[in-house]
């Protein structure tokens, strides 16, 4: 008898259980209609109210300062942002980016965006990653008639203060996009002072998204070497990986100082993989003879492939009677680049 009480609790606690999960999806689903169909009234609204600015009927464009308070008061609120943006994207996708320029310009001639981001210094953290983002999507809202707007570039790299990684990227991307060298300075400084990991890869993904001269930022960033820890040197030597042939002597020195931590001396190692510079080729075999750390002679075993030559071809000869198997496979390819040998001529 117990039994079957326990049982019919049991069901219907299941029961219970379902319908409360059932009620909750509807409460979901029926909030994120009525969210959607805010945000298309909201789109509407803000693509009407640009238009009215831009006169398109007569070509006549104007920037009232009825629409400045407009733009000031309604986006501090992050769902008015998220509108106002799909609202530009509307005129720099559909109707044709002469619009949507002419309209930034116009954004340009204001200080609407500082005191924006002043107010939303002071919101969630969500709320500060967005702000960042739209700012990467439209980064001519920072800007002056006399270039980028510092005290608005001040105030983003003060948002990462109190945030999450996702907003702190958001930050990074964002200034790079803008092409704002002194922030993105202060940014990386930061994640290097209080030591916030960032993947090498992201930052230099976002690093390479700097809409300015890459070769001035990667010297810039260069100069910081001995400042910023490892992690944020990582993203920068990838980061010039990427693009630049220029660091071949300045790395160098850094690849023979055995204090140099490994994960540096990796990332230099694979530099001169992408980029042969011969005064390379002896320090690449010393550490493919390294017998203590595998991992510096599987890179190196593969970054010999671009050093053709007998000095290179012998030295990967012996490395193929290496214990580790990565170090092997990575000189046989290396042999195989090198037209040493073929694939059947390879023995260990």
């Amino acid at each position: 008898m117990i039994n079957d009480i326990r049982i019919h609790l049991a069901i219907i606690m299941y029961m219970g259980g379902c319908l409360a999960l059932m009620i909750y999806n509807a409460v979901v689903i029926y909030n994120k209609k009525n969210s959607d169909k805010n945000m298309q009234k909201n789109t509407k609204k803000w693509v009407a109210a640009i238009s009215q600015e831009l006169n398109i009927s007569n070509g006549v464009t104007t920037y009232s300062q009825k629409h400045q308070k407009q733009l000031t008061r309604r986006l501090t609120h992050v769902e008015q942002l998220i509108a106002f943006s799909n609202a530009l994207n509307f005129f720099k996708y559909e109707q044709g980016i002469y619009f949507y320029e002419k309209y930034m310009g116009m954004l340009v001639q204001s200080d609407v965006f500082h005191a924006l981001a002043v107010a939303y210094k002071e919101k969630k953290n969500e709320e500060r990653a967005y702000f960042a983002y739209f700012v990467s999507q439209h980064p001519q809202v920072v800007k002056t008639t006399t270039g980028i707007c510092e005290s608005t570039i001040d105030t983003m790299v003060s948002y990462i203060e109190a945030s999450d990684i996702y907003c702190r990227v958001n930050v990074l991307k964002a200034l790079c996009i803008v092409g704002e060298l002194h922030g993105i300075t202060n940014v990386l400084q930061f994640f290097s002072d209080k030591f916030h990991f960032i993947h090498h890869k992201l930052l230099a993904e976002d690093l390479f998204n700097f809409s300015g001269d890459k070769e001035v930022l990667a010297l810039h960033l260069w100069e910081k070497y001995k400042d910023w820890n490892d992690n944020v040197m990582l993203g920068v030597i990838t980061f010039i990986t990427l693009f630049s042939s220029e660091f071949k002597s300045a790395f160098l020195p850094v690849l023979q100082n055995q204090r140099t931590s490994a994960k540096i001396r990796l990332a230099i190692i694979r530099y001169y993989k992408e980029y042969r510079f011969d005064m390379a080729q002896p320090i690449l075999i010393e550490y493919l003879n390294q017998t203590d750390n595998y991992d510096f002679a599987a890179e190196a075993a593969s970054a010999l492939g671009a050093y053709p030559g007998y000095n290179t071809t012998m030295a990967l000869i012996a490395a193929l009677k290496s214990d580790n198997w990565y170090v092997q496979y990575n000189t046989t390819s290396s042999l195989v680049a090198l037209k040493g040998m073929n694939v059947s001529e390879v023995t260990i």
